[in-house]
Parts: C-alpha cells; structure tokens; sequence
C-alpha cells in the first residue's frame, strides 16, 4: 500500500470514529419554545372582573374569540431543562399569556310625551377587558417510555406568575324624538348625545403559577425534537413546540 493511500486509510477512520463518538455523546442542555393554547390558571380573575360589570351593567359577550381556547387564549413560552439522563430533566420554564374580549349591550326606553311626538331614550353600553400574564418556575420531567425516536414523559413546575388586568367600559345615552304614526305629517328624529360615561379597571395582582403535564409527547433526532403537552396551569391545556439538545 503507498504511504499516501495509508494516511487517507488512517485519516478516514479516524474522522469515523469521531462522528460516531459525537453521535453517542449524551447532550445534557435542552432549550424549548411552544405555543399553549387553552384555559389557564389566569381565567379566574378575568372571569371575576368580568362578573362584577356584568351584574353592575349586564353586558353581552360580542364572541370574538372562540370558546375552544377558553379566556387565556394564547400563551408563548421558553424553557430550559438540564437532563441528569434519559429519563429526569431539571430546569425552568418561562412565558407571556394574553386574552381579551368584548362585550355590549343596547337597552331601549320608550317615554310616552303629550303630542306628536315621544321620546325614545337608547343605553348603549360597551365593554372591552384585557389579561396579560408573566411567568417563572422551577420544572421537574420524567420520561416514563422512551424508545427510538419516541418519548413520553410527565411534567410539574411551581413558581410565581404576575397578572395584569384591565376592563374599560363605556356609556352613551342618546335620545331620539319619534313620530307619532296617529298624526298624518313627519316630525324628523334627530340623534341627540345626551350623556357619555367611561370607566376604567385596573389591577395587578402576583399568584402562585403551576403546570401540571400527566402526558407529554416528544419526536425526532437529536439534537431537534418537535413536542406537543396536555396539561393544565399557566401554559394552558395543549402545548405544541420545538426543542434543541447541545
């Protein structure tokens, strides 16, 4: 064999056997990204806030977002995890939360006046609310089957979560001058704004933040895997994402 095609020889194995080194090299860190969709731990103050207006102005919700992903209706989050081995990972996660609505209401009032014409008094009212969330918690995972590509695995974190809430009502009262249909001319009904009411909420509170993950579904090749979550907590109930292993 000439010397030249014995380094080639040599240097190809040894090239080999790096890449295989490599490729067994276990790859402690792990950063995440998702999306959560769904009801979150956050609803309750937005419901509370809500109701409070409701009984006070009984106000119709518009159903500009759909029932399917609940109040919270969006969630984007960033984690960190260190794994001990193929099973137990420790680490972090973090997120921003947001949900908003809309809501209205019309109320007539017909006043019977003397002559050709009766007042018709008109109440709208318009209600806008608001949530932003920030998390942070400390996140504990186990993967209870683990083969090939396929993981399965369950998930707890427990931290702090900070809840920013606004509710911003409006009220206008117009009165309408009505024809009386008895008589055999017109009477012209011009809109009059009688009356204009704002009021504005404004609260932020801190509460304990969880995420409990019975089912936790990842796939792929390292260092890349692509997951998906079924919980509840601050993320909210289904979570979908990517994660990078190095």
């Amino acid at each position: 064999m000439k010397p030249t095609s014995y380094r080639l020889l040599v240097l190809s194995a040894l090239c080999l056997f790096s890449m295989t080194i490599g490729a067994q090299r276990f790859r402690h860190h792990e950063f995440s990204s998702s999306l959560g969709f769904g009801a979150n731990i956050g609803d309750k103050e937005v419901n509370d806030m809500f109701d409070r207006y409701d009984r006070r102005y009984h106000l119709d919700a518009n159903d500009e977002y759909e029932d399917l992903v609940g109040k919270s209706f969006v969630t984007f989050n960033l984690e960190y995890h260190y794994r001990l081995d193929k099973q137990w990972a420790v680490g972090a996660i973090m997120g921003w939360g947001h949900s908003g609505d809309s809501y209205s209401r019309y109320d007539n009032v017909l006043e019977p006046v003397e002559g050709m014409a009766n007042n018709y008094t008109t109440i709208c009212k318009y209600g806008d609310e608001e949530s932003n969330t920030f998390y942070l918690a400390p996140s504990l995972r186990y993967a209870w089957f683990v083969k090939g590509k396929f993981r399965l695995y369950s998930r707890v974190a427990l931290g702090a979560m900070r809840q920013h809430t606004t509710f911003k009502y409006r009220e206008l009262t117009r009165l309408e001058m009505l024809c009386d249909l008895d008589h055999l001319h017109i009477v012209e009904s011009p809109e009059l704004l009688n009356q204009e009411q704002n009021e504005k909420s404004d609260d932020v509170k801190w509460k304990l933040a969880y995420q409990l993950t019975p089912l936790g579904f990842d796939f792929g090749i390292e260092p890349i895997r692509v997951f998906s979550e079924w919980g509840y907590g601050c993320q909210g109930i289904f979570n979908i994402g990517a994660r990078l292993a190095f």
